[in-house]
């Protein structure tokens, strides 16, 4: 019998939970952001710690968007990994930056402090780093976060594969201006389709976020910046907010 690397469908407690939600949902009228949505928001803040939450259409978008809020473009280097998944690269790229490679060390396979520092003096328009929490294994996270600060240069975090991971006691994500977060099905916080949200405890980059993950709009039709549709459907809030509950299960239970 062929073993599948992972069955989305094996709990099947879980998966009445879920379908129990998405019924809810479908008899709400309330389909894309609203209330669903914002309760997700409030219940991953609590449980990151972080000061704002940004559902959004997917792990990429939620890379993507912050980079549009810094206004990185045609001209600019971001620094980041020779290791990850594409979108890593391929949002720089979106936005006309030059993604900039930096050797990983050989044990977490991380971004190394040392080379990035390197790298951050021959760069010409040295604008971001992306650090990338690899297969739930932080990276060493806190020489990364010296390093930028001292070149004066934001970090985000890539923490697309690392949900639950701790670093040094404190959950990943909390380091840099802001992180990324994927919510793909086989991910351990997974929903029914794409996803992701955008974590921040910077007041001024959530309030440019919000603008941007729905065409830019401050009200209903007036545009004040162009943005992209980078929002998260209450069904997908819904099923995740039953796997948010039963996630250190989840992770128990992969490892």
């Amino acid at each position: 019998m062929p073993v599948p690397m992972i069955d989305l469908c094996r709990d099947k407690a879980q998966l009445a939970e879920v379908e129990a939600a998405v019924v809810r949902v479908v008899r709400s009228g309330h389909y894309i952001l609203g209330p669903e949505v914002e309760n997700l928001e409030q219940e991953l803040a609590q449980s990151l710690g972080r000061a704002h939450v940004l559902s959004m259409s997917s792990g990429t978008d939620a890379l993507l968007c912050p980079l549009m809020a810094l206004g990185i473009g045609p001209g600019d280097d971001v620094l980041m990994p020779t290791y990850s998944f594409f979108a890593t690269a391929g949002v720089v790229a979106r936005t006309g930056a030059r993604p900039v490679f930096v050797d990983v060390e050989p044990v977490f396979l991380g971004i190394d402090p040392q080379r990035l520092d390197e790298q951050l003096q021959q760069s010409r328009r040295p604008k971001a780093v992306i650090a990338v929490h690899l297969f739930g294994a932080p990276c060493d996270i806190d020489a990364v976060a010296a390093v930028c600060r001292r070149r004066g240069v934001a970090l985000i975090e890539d923490a697309a594969q690392a949900i639950g991971a701790r670093h040094r006691g404190r959950p990943v994500g909390g380091d840099g201006l802001c992180a990324g977060w994927s919510t793909f099905p086989t991910k351990n916080l997974g929903g029914l389709g794409d996803g992701g949200f955008l974590t921040t405890d910077d007041e001024a980059l959530a309030q440019q976020c919000r603008l941007l993950r729905n065409h830019g709009q401050a009200e209903q039709y007036r545009h004040n910046v162009v943005g992209g549709n980078f929002r998260m459907d209450a069904l997908q809030a819904a099923a995740l907010r039953v796997k948010l509950r039963a996630l250190e299960k989840i992770t128990a239970a992969r490892r």
